[in-house]
């Protein structure tokens, strides 16, 4: 008997391990198959990769360089829609100096200013003026002939060469190739301090009428800019890159190898990448072109270079998979001998921890099974114990499908999962409503024990409401807060939203005025599928935040505030004339001021809680900014550890927000105001003061003056004209003229003499001011008064 049992176990034996020998083979194939399968994957997914790596750093090499050349269109259209630009194109060279003079103002005032707005991008530019034979730019005005000789000459062209290409040439907007610079014809003068190579940009003047042909615009752009943006592309894949124009002329490349031109057309057919030999050698192309300029970026890179990545992946592919493969054999070899001790231990633990009725099976397998079905018992008992836990499992449950843990599943595999958490689902489609409790006042305190019965009486009385075919299921988010998910039965989807429309109006009426607890009801969308809870929530969140704009105690449904607006009206000069009120001590226009602001904001609708939020964060920016810049010691007005931003963002309302704001602002100017009247005063006494001592500045004026007090050039005008009674350009231009009839009696001064001394650059403006106040030309007057030294008028 005893022999009998040994062969029968050794039997047994021989299955279990030819099981696990077959099992542990099977498990080696998949992954093996699925590696050759991956491998192939991967490999084309590299290729593609690589592509678009390529691809991806050309892109943004393009967004670079058009960056760059907005520039130089942001440039242009400063330049050539100048007002005066059109008259003084019209220029000719026998003009009076009236007309020289504006090439002056045009170049101190116009092209030096310009260059602030350009980058080391730009080397330079300037404009020709045709009729004249001028050149104006940032620093210089001169003729062609001169600025060839001394500034830039391009290498390889004579002057009328130069001339009629570059200045005298029509181009309506052109990109010249790559142009070698010196600094004139002086062949010694140093070129370090501009680039040796530049493209150069021209467009003909006016814009209006480029026929007329009256002049140029020309930029020069630096070429090593352009190189050091190609660096890093050509650097990593070792390509050469060039610049086509739509012509298919080669604006600047790389590389020595000119640009092929079947490989042009080639690009006008096919979509990049596509393989390409050049010299001998397989290429990858690729091109992107430009939305600017109408370039094209073209890169060309050798195949082993292009494709090195994806060899190496090859190589290593192979022999890792040989290696894995013998590997994996005898890993299967030793991990089933291995595997079968530990399940005899298994076998006889379990014979050791538990009394069996009758002997055991010697078939390892049957006897875990058998082993299986007693736990099962024991886990219905456990089950019966987890049913009294259901509320809490869903809660959680509902909790964890509300904040997008988990997705809808109506599956019949999740039916039991389901039916254990007392739920039954009649669709996946769902609506998320939140309800916020505003106030309990009509308890008798405000307890925890008082706001669970608040949520208790809100919960059931949701649930009530929502008769079938809906279903609703409540879940209590914090004390003040729950969430309603209404399952809906699939209807049309104007049905539907009717039906939730009814259900949040009614529960509002019943609880606010039966109950009279204040509640605010906001609504998301109906929305179908796994995702519907998820996508829905953040639409109730985004419901209940508008409650910002409305205030508290409304109703408010996501699909009513979809369409609110994306940005709010505070300008920069509401700021500026904020700021000037506040510090002229002027509160009756700080408030209607911040009341405009206020209403052209929220009362125009479709106004959402964030960009409120930012609204009066800007408008408290501009009151910390004024305690700042009038170094106001904010203690003694707001108070020790007082916070304006706290304050005012405590209000959970736009209203509250506006009237902590006003509130901040009404005392902040009342500071300003305690000496407004002697500020006044003394402010225009120093207006005065100043003016009258630089009356012999040509830059004195409206800008000047405005610099020099701190403050904007409108509330200078507005102030000035207030307290004076004239305008502050009268007030110079009478006090000039009071002081040009006293220098009238020096006989040894000339009229231009006098116009200088008293702040006219150009005599024939200030002949023109004194004509008009005093009805005579400055020389008839000095007749008048000398007749016997009279000087003519120059």
């Amino acid at each position: 008997m005893k022999l009998r049992l040994n062969v029968r176990m050794f039997g047994n034996r021989r299955n279990a391990l030819k099981t696990l020998i077959v099992s542990n083979l099977f498990i080696l194939l998949i992954p093996m198959a699925m590696g050759l399968f991956l491998y192939a994957k991967v490999e084309e997914s590299l290729e593609k990769s690589t592509n678009r790596s390529n691809a991806a750093m050309l892109e943004q090499l393009r967004l670079l360089l058009d960056n760059k050349l907005s520039e130089v269109d942001n440039l242009t259209r400063q330049v050539v829609f100048d007002p005066k630009l059109d008259y003084m194109l019209k220029i000719s060279d026998h003009a009076s100096s009236a007309d020289d003079y504006q090439f002056v103002e045009f170049m101190r005032d116009k092209m030096t200013r310009y260059r602030s707005m350009t980058s080391s991008f730009i080397f330079d530019y300037f404009v020709y003026f045709a009729r004249s034979d001028k050149i104006v730019k940032a620093d210089l005005l001169t003729d062609s002939h001169t600025f060839y000789s001394t500034y830039y000459t391009f290498q390889g062209q004579p002057y009328e060469q130069w001339k009629q290409g570059l200045l005298t040439g029509l181009h309506k907007v052109s990109y010249l190739p790559v142009a070698s610079l010196a600094r004139g014809l002086n062949p010694m003068a140093s070129i370090e301090t501009f680039p040796k190579e530049a493209i150069v940009y021209v467009k003909t003047l006016p814009v209006s009428s480029p026929a007329d042909h009256l002049g140029n615009f020309v930029v020069l752009i630096d070429v090593d800019q352009i190189k050091g943006m190609f660096a890093q592309l050509e650097s990593a894949s070792h390509s050469a890159i060039y610049i086509i124009d739509n012509d298919g002329q080669t604006i600047m490349s790389t590389s020595a190898t000119p640009f092929p031109g079947e490989l042009l057309k080639r690009m006008e057919h096919t979509d990049a990448p596509f393989g390409y030999k050049l010299g001998g050698v397989d290429q990858m192309v690729s091109f992107v072109s430009s939305q600017k300029a109408g370039f094209k970026y073209v890169s060309i890179t050798p195949n082993d270079v292009f494709m090195q990545q994806v060899n190496q992946i090859q190589t290593w592919s192979l022999g890792l998979f040989i290696l894995c493969l013998i590997a994996g054999l005898l890993a299967v070899i030793a991990g089933v001998y291995r595997s079968y001790k530990p399940l005899q231990k298994t076998v006889n633990a379990i014979m050791r921890g538990k009394r069996m009725s009758g002997r055991p099976s010697f078939d390892e397998y049957e006897f875990i099974r058998q082993t299986f079905e007693g736990s099962i018992h024991e886990e219905n008992h456990l089950r019966s114990t987890l049913t009294k836990q259901t509320p809490f499992i869903r809660a959680n449950y509902l909790s964890r499908l509300l904040h997008g843990h988990m997705d809808v599943d109506v599956s019949e595999e999740n039916e039991d999962s389901l039916r254990f958490m007392d739920l039954a689902l009649i669709s996946d489609r769902f609506a998320v409503v939140l309800i916020q409790i505003e106030d309990i006042q009509h308890l008798s305190e405000d307890s925890e024990q008082q706001w669970a019965l608040a949520r208790f009486i809100v919960s059931n009385i949701s649930v009530d409401l929502i008769m079938p075919p809906h279903k609703g299921f409540p879940v209590e988010l914090d004390r003040e807060r729950l969430a309603l998910l209404i399952n809906l039965q699939p209807e049309p989807e104007e049905k539907a939203e009717t039906d939730i429309r009814d259900i949040v109006q009614s529960l509002y009426d019943l609880v606010s005025q039966r109950f009279k607890i204040g509640i605010t009801v906001a609504a998301g969308g109906i929305h179908q599928g796994p995702k519907a809870i998820r996508d829905s929530y953040p639409e109730a969140l985004a419901a209940l935040e508008y409650r910002l704009i409305l205030g508290k105690n409304a109703i408010i449904h996501f699909q009513d505030i979809a369409g609110t607006k994306q940005h709010y009206y505070y300008p920069l000069e509401m700021e500026v004339q904020l700021t000037n009120f506040v510090r002229s001590g002027d509160a009756d226009n700080v408030g209607k001021l911040l009341d405009k602001i206020y209403s052209m904001n929220f009362d125009s609708g479709g106004f959402t809680p964030e960009l409120g939020k930012c609204l009066f964060f800007n408008v408290i920016s501009t009151f910390l900014k004024i305690v700042n810049s009038t170094n106001t010691n904010q203690q003694e007005v707001l108070g020790e550890d007082f916070d304006p931003i706290k304050a005012v963002f405590s209000h959970s309302t736009a209203e509250g927000m506006q009237l902590k704001t006003k509130e901040l602002y009404e005392t902040l100017t009342r500071t300003f105001n305690v000496e407004r009247s002697d500020h006044r005063t003394q402010l225009l006494q120093d207006m005065v003061a100043f003016i009258d001592r630089a009356l012999d500045d040509p830059n004195l004026g409206l800008a000047m003056i405005a610099d020099r007090f701190h403050m904007t050039p409108q509330y200078i005008s507005t102030f000035f004209k207030k307290n004076q009674g004239q305008t502050l350009l009268d007030y110079i231009t009478n006090n000039r003229i009071k002081a040009s009839k006293r220098l009238m009696d020096n006989r040894d001064l000339t009229i231009a003499q006098i116009a200088q001394l008293i702040g006219y650059n150009n005599d024939v403006v200030f002949i023109r001011a004194f004509k008009k106040l005093e009805g005579v030309t400055p020389g008839k007057y000095r007749e008048t008064i000398a007749p016997d030294t009279a000087v003519p008028d120059e």
